[in-house]
Parts: C-alpha cells; sequence; structure tokens
C-alpha cells in the first residue's frame, strides 16, 4: 500500500486542535520524524547538562555511564505510537486514563512544563544572538541589545508553531540538515581544546551520591522531558506504517544529538568548568572557538535551540486544549508567548541565573512528569492492543488513575532537592539531587498497577478513535503488539 498522500501547504495555518486527523489525511513517513526529532534535540543545553554531569566529581567512564540515562527516548518512541494508531495527541489521549476532568491539572502542568522550557530557551537563544551580532559588528552588550535578540527569537519560533504541523515539518527538516552539519563543524573545532590529561587522570566519585544524582539528571534532561508530546507529532503518520520503525526514528532521532552534545559537555567541563554555573553558556563556548568561526557558531547555537522551541510551543497550545481552555489551536500561541516572554524578561534583566533555574526548574518538573509517565505508560500498552476509547468513552474522572498519579507526585516533590526548593524528605541521597522523580515513577507504577487488578476497571471499550478507524474503512492496520 502506499502510505504517502498529498501534502498540505506549509504555509496554511493549521485548523485542528485535539480531533483525531482522519486517516486520509496522514501524510510523511519514519524519515521526516527522525529529522523532526533530530532538529529538535540540537540545541546547546544538552552542552551544559553534560558540563553539570561532569561537575559531580565523576570520572570519563562514570560520566559517560551516567549520559546513558538518554535511553529514556525510548519512551518517547514508544508514546509516539498512541497517535500514529489514533490520530490524537498525546495530552489528549492522557484524557482515556485520567477521564476529561481527571485530565485536566495534568494536561495544565503538562503546559507549565513547556513553558518552562520555552522560557530557558529562550533566554539563552537571545543571549547566543546578542553576542553573534557583537561578534559581526563589534557592538557591546547592552539589555537593549538583548531585548531585540530576544524579539528576533520569538518572532520565528512562534510563528512557525503559529503555522502548525504542516509548517513544523517543513522546517525542521530544513534545520535538521542545515544546522546539523554546522554543530558536527562547530563540535570538531572545539574537540581539541579539550584538556585530555586532567579529563583522563580523573579520580572516580561516589556512585550512590554521585552517578546514580547525575544519571536521573540526564533523564530528566532528555527523554522525560519530552514524554508528554511524543504523539503530536506521529498523528499525521498513516496508522499502517510499521511501529517499529517509528519508535526507533524517534528514538534515535531524539537521542543521537543530545547524546553527542552531552559528551561534549562532558569533554569540555575540564576546560572550561564555569560552562556548568555560568550566566551565559554560549558565550563561554564562544571564548573557546578561532574568531573567524565565532558568528557561525552562534548562529547555529540559535538554530537548534530554535528547532527545539517550536515543538515545545505548539505542544504547548495542545497540552492548553487539553486542560479545557477554549480557543482555536493557533491563538494558544499568544498566551504561550505572553507568559514566556514575561518569563524570559525576568531572567534575562532581574535573575540573572539561567543554569541554575533550569536545573531547578528540571527536578521539579521531573517530579510531576515522572508519576503521569508511568500511567500512560500502563494504560497505552493496554490500548495499543485492544483501542482507545473515544473521548464520550472514557468518562469524566478515573479515580485509580487521579490517585495513583497525586501520590506518586506527592512522594516525588516530597524527595526533590534543588536549588530553589528543598523537599521534606529530600535527605540523605536524595539531598541535592533528582532521584525523587525515579521514586515517585516507581510508586506510581506499582500502586496503579495494584489498583487496576483489585477493582478491574473498565477495558476501554475496544474501539479506536475516529481517526484511527482503518479497519471499518476497508484498510488494514499494523500490528502493535510486539511493543
Amino acid at each position: 500500500m502506499n502510505l504517502t498522500h498529498s501534502s498540505p501547504p506549509a504555509w496554511r495555518i493549521e485548523r485542528r486542535g485535539l480531533e483525531a486527523v482522519p486517516v486520509s489525511e496522514r501524510r510523511g513517513g519514519v524519515g521526516g520524524i527522525f529529522a523532526l526529532w533530530f532538529a529538535g534535540n540540537l540545541a546547546i543545553t544538552s552542552v551544559v547538562i553534560g558540563a553539570v554531569v561532569a561537575g559531580n566529581g565523576l570520572s570519563l567512564g562514570q560520566a559517560l555511564l551516567a549520559l546513558l540515562g538518554v535511553g529514556s527516548f525510548l519512551i518517547v518512541g514508544y508514546f509516539s505510537l498512541p497517535g500514529m494508531r489514533t490520530g490524537r495527541p498525546t495530552m489528549a489521549l492522557s484524557g482515556a486514563s485520567f477521564g476529561s476532568w481527571g485530565n485536566v491539572v495534568p494536561s495544565a502542568l503538562s503546559w507549565l512544563n513547556l513553558v518552562g522550557w520555552e522560557t530557558v530557551v529562550l533566554v539563552i537563544a537571545a543571549y547566543a544572538l546578542e553576542a553573534a551580532y557583537d561578534a559581526a559588528f563589534a557592538v557591546p552588550s547592552s539589555a537593549g541589545a538583548l531585548l531585540v535578540a530576544l524579539a528576533v527569537i520569538a518572532v520565528l519560533a512562534f510563528s512557525v508553531a503559529f503555522l502548525g504541523h504542516a509548517a513544523i515539518v517543513r522546517v525542521q527538516a530544513v534545520f535538521a540538515c542545515l544546522f546539523g552539519v554546522l554543530t558536527v563543524i562547530v563540535v570538531a573545532l572545539l574537540v581539541p581544546k579539550v584538556h585530555w590529561h586532567a579529563l583522563l587522570g580523573a579520580r572516580g566519585g561516589p556512585w550512590l551520591t554521585g552517578v546514580v544524582p547525575a544519571f536521573s539528571i540526564v533523564i530528566a534532561a532528555s527523554g522525560l522531558s519530552w514524554v508528554n508530546m511524543a504523539s503530536d507529532y506521529s498523528r499525521y503518520l498513516h496508522p499502517d506504517t510499521s511501529a517499529r520503525r517509528v519508535v526507533w526514528a524517534t528514538t534515535l532521532g531524539a537521542a543521537i544529538p543530545v547524546f553527542c552534545l552531552m559528551v561534549l559537555g562532558v569533554l569540555l567541563a575540564s576546560a572550561a568548568p564555569s560552562l556548568a554555573s555560568t550566566v551565559n553558556p554560549v558565550g563561554s563556548l564562544q571564548a573557546m572557538l578561532p574568531t573567524w568561526i565565532r558568528v557561525l557558531y552562534l548562529l547555529t547555537a540559535v538554530g537548534g535551540m530554535v528547532t527545539g522551541e517550536i515543538l515545545d510551543i505548539y505542544s504547548a497550545g495542545l497540552s492548553l486544549l487539553a486542560a479545557h481552555v477554549r480557543l482555536p489551536r493557533s491563538r494558544t500561541v499568544f498566551v504561550d508567548a505572553a507568559v514566556s516572554l514575561a518569563a524570559s524578561l525576568y531572567v534575562l534583566l532581574v535573575a540573572k541565573n539561567v543554569v541554575g533555574t533550569f536545573e531547578a526548574f528540571l527536578g521539579v518538573v521531573a517530579g510531576v512528569l515522572a508519576p503521569w509517565t508511568a500511567i500512560f505508560l500502563l494504560d497505552s500498552r493496554r490500548w495499543l492492543r485492544r483501542g482507545y476509547p473515544s473521548p464520550a468513552e472514557a468518562g469524566r474522572w478515573h479515580w485509580q488513575a487521579c490517585t495513583a498519579w497525586l501520590v506518586g507526585t506527592v512522594v516525588s516533590v516530597a524527595l526533590t532537592s534543588t536549588g530553589i526548593y528543598s523537599g521534606p524528605l529530600a535527605l540523605g541521597v536524595f539531598r541535592g539531587s533528582s532521584l525523587g522523580f525515579i521514586v515517585g515513577f516507581f510508586v506510581t507504577l506499582t500502586l496503579y498497577a495494584g489498583m487496576r487488578l483489585v477493582s478491574r476497571p473498565r477495558q476501554g471499550g475496544g474501539a479506536l478513535q475516529d481517526g484511527a478507524r482503518v479497519a471499518s474503512s476497508g484498510e488494514s492496520r499494523q500490528e502493535t503488539r510486539d511493543y
């Protein structure tokens, strides 16, 4: 069967919100999915996370072992399958687990998570663009230049997200090629700056209080930060697309650039110890490059961050709709712009502690997302075999999911310790680490699985949502029982 369909004009505003994408409008393939996730993960923030990992006092081997936390992108790949099967975005599908009204709070927190990411990326990208202007035209840094840079980044990212899915796929494919090549060039110029003697001679740190917390930070900054948007970009794929190929295209497309950039951060930490704490990490890397390449590097850094920003903005709008905010999808972009720009101005002009705020934000958000991930993981496995219930069948509240998620979130937050918040139980190994969300994940997983066994909840009705009624239209569908 030919799985390709004529694509709509990329520059026409997407009108669809949470409703299912009809099979007749499905388009694209796994190559586009790989490019989309590859481009969306070229951000320089991954270099910073690598430097943070190395800053835990680990040996090179221990740091590289901690970076294997990027394997959490496999969950993102798996969570892409419900979107392909049903034609619906992730937080709309979450309503099948929590109920239409029970899903309001998880969706609102998903939106808050994405707005937080938008803010972090806007701030770092603004520093990069302002530095590029300074390097090109020798203009001193100033608050005015930062504000202009912030405005330019915001217009570019929010405009593409405003147009919607077709424009995003087109732009990300171009950016994946362009900024992927430029990133390789920049990395090749930075590697000679590595202090190999100091790096290879570093003594190993403690496993329980060094490696394990570093591993948890990598998970929070990689796969866990994308789980609530995986199906947003697979829902336009034809349901007959190979499930295995979709999982691996998503997983590898996201994991490859993140892992490589985090490795670079680990390697450069010895040459630039301030990289994990500086106000302007982009500027710290710029100083290590030859003068002739600095402008190109800065523009590469900006482009790599804008690609991820576009995905965050688009998915934030879908989360807002799932929280029962009654707006056309395109107009949710203006809500995001108002909130994230206000927060960015505060960080740029008042707080001026990007990395510290970034780490603290990751720790708190992970404590909310990890329990939700446990719920969605259990239900997705069941419903991918039997069919997702329609919105009408899902009901208003599912007490098992809501209770398990609430308990897991309370446990996660109570065990979380960051620069801006410390939970009452964040003692011992949990002090100064991100391990709380891992405990919260397993508490939720165990509790929800137990409650489902005891209460024997409704099995989901076996009916696929509108966009996935493939069998009734005479078309076969790819089995996903292997997953």
